[in-house]
């Protein structure tokens, strides 16, 4: 599986999860073993793989990343994302868009979305089918109208991930595997509206796949 330009975030911005979850479905099966859902860390993950704030991961030799099956399911543009991004009224605080988006490329996140386990000799086989919110790290107090227009998608909807994997349990070991969302990273720079660029950067986080970690002990 081809792995690009992972990204990590270390800088500690405040980490804003935009918009209420869509309905979703979330199914679990293997051949062997208990089947569950639950929150934690992910295991397997070499030393520093998780960032400074605790959203994301660096995938290691344990994980699988794999976009949606098939087509993604495409985000409709919000509300926000088709206004016209106008000044704020006088007196009010200072407005600004986004210039240059671009994909950065991928990061895996920490919400676990769904896990099964079991006792070796088995295979273990986890499908997902979730809804999940987009994700935006900001640097300065940009509205996040003037950032869905600026990314050209909304970053305030949620985004259905798909995908399955199998993984074989050798005998006498015990067997994981877990999901998590995998992003792709867009970043913009931060101008002034009609003024100047003020070194700032904001990143959002579109859900596209699934990162499936998997070990046995």
């Amino acid at each position: 599986m081809k792995r690009i330009n992972f990204h990590l975030e270390k800088r500690g911005f405040a980490t804003v999860a935009a918009g209420a979850a869509l309905a979703a479905t979330l199914t679990a099966t293997m051949t062997s073993g208990v089947s569950y859902a639950n929150s934690g860390t992910p295991q397997g993950l070499p030393p520093g793989a998780v960032s400074a704030d605790g959203k994301f991961f660096t995938p290691g030799s344990n994980t699988i990343v794999k976009r949606n099956a098939g087509e993604a399911t495409p985000g409709k543009l919000s509300t926000e994302s088709l206004a016209t991004v106008n000044p704020g009224p006088a007196g009010t605080a200072e407005s600004y868009w986004l210039k240059n988006a671009r994909r950065t490329g991928q990061s895996c996140g920490t919400g676990l979305l769904a896990q099964t386990s079991g006792n070796g000799k088995t295979t273990l086989v986890l499908t997902v089918e979730k809804s999940v919110a987009a994700t935006v790290t900001k640097e300065i107090g940009v509205d996040y109208k003037a950032i869905s227009a600026g990314m050209g998608w909304s970053v305030t909807n949620s985004y259905t991930v798909k995908n399955e994997t199998r993984y074989e349990v050798p005998a006498g070991k015990w067997g994981s595997v877990q999901a998590f969302p995998l992003y792709d990273v867009y970043r913009a720079d931060v101008y002034r509206l009609f003024g100047s660029d003020t070194g700032k950067d904001v990143y959002a986080y579109k859900p596209v796949g699934v990162c499936f970690n998997s070990w046995n002990q």
